[in-house]
């Protein structure tokens, strides 16, 4: 046999011997890379405080305090509801329980309404895949023009990342909408859980109502 037969047939084998390395390689390299891209969380356990704080969405100066709308203890929201005329006249949440891997429960309770009873459009906003509601965005001026629902997993917001990936809600405007762009949302750590209101004949003012996420080990 000739050198340049020899070594033919060797590279021929290294090359046999090395395809089955770089699948194995190149399946490790995938692996890594999602990895990489999925969040790492901790083996921690969250559980919903039974305190809340408010922060200010918008809207004038006018109305009377409302009954809250609020979840249940152990519950949080992942969608809510405004029946509308002219104006928002009344808003009211859905409510998931949570448990304490992080994950929503399948049972669904709706809260009572806050605001002022009126209007006959109902519209709808929800979180979809599992998310919660951790703020909103959208237009006030002197009422509530328009609100959009910002969605999160309930993780994310436990493990205090600091940009959870969001998901917007279906929009939900009054008739001619205009005022100026409003934003709420739930401090670092925490996921909303309520609705607070100013009203006369219609939702003057709004805020949301947050419940922090306590972790334990």
């Amino acid at each position: 046999m000739s050198i340049s037969d020899a070594s033919r047939m060797h590279r021929t084998s290294l090359k046999r011997w090395l395809r089955p390395c770089m699948a194995v390689f190149g399946s490790f390299f995938v692996m890594a890379l999602v990895a990489l891209g999925t969040p790492q969380y901790r083996n921690t356990i969250l559980q919903v405080s039974c305190d809340r704080v408010e922060r200010d969405f918008g809207g004038g100066p006018g109305g009377r305090p409302a009954p809250d709308a609020q979840c249940d203890s152990g519950f949080l929201a992942v969608g809510f509801h405004v029946q509308t005329g002219e104006y928002y006249n009344e808003a009211w949440l859905d409510c998931a329980p949570l448990r304490s891997d992080g994950t929503l429960g399948e049972e669904r309770r709706t809260t009572g309404r806050t605001g002022s009873p009126g209007g006959q459009a109902v519209h709808d906003a929800r979180c979809s895949g599992g998310r919660a509601l951790r703020g909103l965005r959208g237009r006030t001026g002197s009422s509530i023009d328009e609100a959009v629902g910002e969605c999160s997993y309930v993780r994310d917001m436990g493990e205090r990342f600091e940009e959870p990936g969001t998901e917007l809600t279906e929009s939900v405007s009054r008739p001619r909408p205009g005022g100026r762009p409003a934003k709420a949302q739930c401090p670092g750590g925490s996921v909303l859980t309520g609705f607070r209101t100013k009203s006369g004949a219609w939702i003057d003012h709004l805020w949301i109502l947050c419940s922090d996420l306590q972790r334990s080990y």
